[in-house]
């Protein structure tokens, strides 16, 4: 198992890794917002990271091309990244990404809201209030991994589309057309169905099957039958690029949050969850407060989190412990970045 944290630069162990087997990339790097970051006390300690770029946005696009360029060598074939910014620099990291990735390699633009107030904007500020973040991805290859994820029905929904409810079970249900689209040119099967002959969505064997099953019926005599299709069996409304039912009042309470900008667990559980497997590696430059790695751990997947912030990394090794993360699961990498002599790059390879 591939369960590795490293306090080192982020863009050092990358150039320093020569595997293509991240199969994702989560990166939630400085934003460019050119301040300096301070937290409340933990464990007597003060956590402090500069996001400050005395050459502007050229030095800040020079550093992030370097992580990217890196992380793109490094990701596996059917990987994919997912960079966290916002509106300072998000436009100009999407014209980054384009030119290393490829624009044909553009898979969304996610809207994160992480706050669920109606404007967060200084009194008197001349701005629409800033509620959300952004999360740009993109894979290596068209031939990516993708496991879809469905939003809950809205009870308006709910009862607008599935109106219907079953005499013998109670269930909610709704009425789909059993036409098969595209007709021939789809291949789909023509022949006489209760009195009419069209072309089907399924065979005639099957349609059989499912009229004995009763989830086949003729609202009226004469009529094209309908499917009844069941809300119980219904997976939901595909997930969309906005995504605001995850905000940063999700964290618990404040002594939950450990660092400056640490995520919700639930929005990296979503990210990890559609763009890997059981076993695949996630890998986390940026690792901060350790969302990323908790979430993969829980979720089954292999991990690797860098930070060269010396109060991350005991955060981190809190949390995983907290997770009920044993010290056996994992390998603390520090420098000069050896364990018992064996140099980064071979263990992390291998």
């Amino acid at each position: 198992m591939t369960n590795i944290l490293i306090h080192s630069d982020s863009l050092s162990v990358l150039k320093d890794t020569s595997s293509k087997k991240a199969n994702l990339i989560y990166l939630d790097p400085p934003f460019f917002t050119n301040r300096s970051f301070e937290s409340d006390s933990y464990d007597g300690k003060r956590i402090t990271f500069d996001d400050v770029w005395k050459n502007g946005i050229s030095e800040y696009l020079n550093f992030m091309r370097n992580v990217l360029q890196e992380s793109l060598r490094i990701l596996h074939p059917t990987g994919m990244l997912f960079l966290h910014c916002d509106w300072h620099a998000s436009h100009y990291l999407k014209v980054e990404l384009d030119k290393i990735f490829g624009y044909h390699n553009f898979v969304n633009e996610i809207i994160w809201k992480r706050h669920n107030s109606q404007n967060n904007s200084k009194q008197g500020a001349k701005i629409f209030g800033r509620m959300h973040d952004t999360i740009l991805v993109y894979s290596k290859t068209k031939d990516y991994t993708w496991n879809q994820i469905y939003d809950n029905y809205s009870d308006e929904y709910k009862k607008r589309a599935y109106r219907n409810v079953d005499g013998k079970t109670g269930e909610r249900y709704a009425l789909g057309d059993l036409s098969g689209p595209g007709g021939a040119s789809k291949g789909n099967p023509r022949y006489e169905f209760l009195g009419f002959t069209k072309y089907w969505r399924y065979s005639k064997q099957k349609m059989l099957r499912l009229y004995k099953e009763g989830k086949i019926v003729q609202t009226r005599p004469n009529t094209v039958p309908k499917l009844k299709r069941y809300l119980k069996d219904m997976k939901g409304i595909p997930l969309s690029d906005i995504w605001s039912d995850i905000n940063n009042h999700q964290i618990k309470n404040r002594k939950s949050i450990l660092y400056p900008t640490q995520k919700p667990i639930e929005l990296l559980d979503r990210i990890i969850r559609c763009s890997t497997k059981k076993g695949d590696l996630v890998l986390d430059p940026f690792c901060g407060s350790g969302t990323t790695l908790i979430s993969a751990h829980k979720l089954q997947r292999n991990w690797v989190g860098i930070d060269k912030n010396h109060v991350a990394i005991d955060i981190v090794k809190r949390r995983l412990q907290e997770s009920g993360v044993l010290e056996s699961e994992y390998k603390l990498l520090e420098e000069p970045l050896k364990i018992n002599g064996t140099k980064r790059r071979k263990f992390i390879d291998n």
